[in-house]
């Protein structure tokens, strides 16, 4: 996922941000390269800026999703390296502060931060990590790993399957490719992005985009959904408002023209809608 001076000219970068970007990377750089880049020169703003054009953009591509947990394991494998990891089973690491560094390749580790931007890793099985606070980066590559964040602006990236991931603050992004993953979140304007099979997805937060585009994935949402995208053979209950009460879309990919890995918004009358991802 290159990043070029083009692609900030489309997004309509600020004048500083576009200077910055010029200096650091004259011939273009990767993603995750200008976010770690900005995260190091503490232009957290810009951080965020970044990536909320990265998912407003290729939210939908499943490449992208594979790219941020990719991300994710690099950030995991970093942090273990040259952060305070904790190589042992069963290790119970916690912090308070800000911009804290946590890294633990045990399993059954239990990791807690309430601190902002914390970055949080874990490459063992079986891993409970909680954040309480702001712009927190989670991943986890272990199977079976429960991760949940109630600050706002989360990063959350899990490749291992089986995975429990709750969000309950605004602006989550929350990536995963493993199998039998659980998403819940009750944030405004969540990004849920998962291509492994059997998701089971649910969102209460409105303006939800979610693309669920691996195999038999189930979406169930009590808040609004901005957009969605299907795996063959899922299905989705999506609530929309008729004029008089709250009613339930339900789509079956495969029937009533309902496609694959295409995105759909509900109307008013509780129809399924192509759009385009232009």
């Amino acid at each position: 996922m290159q990043i070029t001076k083009e692609q900030l000219k489309a997004w309509n970068a600020c004048t500083d941000g576009y200077r910055y970007f010029l200096d650091k990377f004259p011939q273009g750089g990767s993603y995750s390269e200008v976010h770690q880049a900005l995260i190091n020169d503490s232009r957290f703003d810009d951080a965020r800026w970044l990536v909320e054009k990265m998912y407003d953009t290729h939210i939908y591509n499943a490449e992208f999703i594979k790219s941020e947990i990719a991300a994710t394991d690099k950030m995991v494998a970093n942090l273990i390296s040259e952060a305070e990891s904790n190589t042992g089973d069963d290790a119970k690491i916690g912090s308070s502060g800000d911009d804290a560094k946590i890294g633990s390749s045990g399993h059954y580790a239990q990791i807690g931060s309430s601190g902002d931007r914390a970055r949080i890793g874990s490459s063992g099985d079986r891993a409970q990590i909680g954040s309480s606070g702001d712009d927190a980066k989670i991943g986890s590559s272990g199977h079976y790993a429960r991760i949940g964040s109630s600050g706002h602006y989360a990063q959350i990236g899990s490749s291992g399957d089986d995975a429990k991931i709750g969000s309950s603050g605004h602006y989550a992004q929350i990536g995963s490719s493993g199998h039998c993953a659980r998403i819940g979140s009750s944030g405004y304007r969540a990004r849920i992005g998962s291509s492994g099979d059997d998701a089971k997805i649910g969102s209460s937060g409105d303006c939800a985009q979610i693309a669920a585009t691996g195999k038999n994935s189930i979406v169930a949402a009590s808040g609004s959904v901005h957009r969605i995208v299907l795996g063959e053979s899922s299905c989705a209950a999506i609530p929309y408002f008729d004029g008089t009460r709250t009613r339930f879309a339900i789509a079956y990919v495969g029937e009533n023209g309902i496609k694959a890995n295409t995105p759909y918004e509900v109307n008013s009358e509780g129809e399924f809608v192509e759009i385009s991802d232009n």
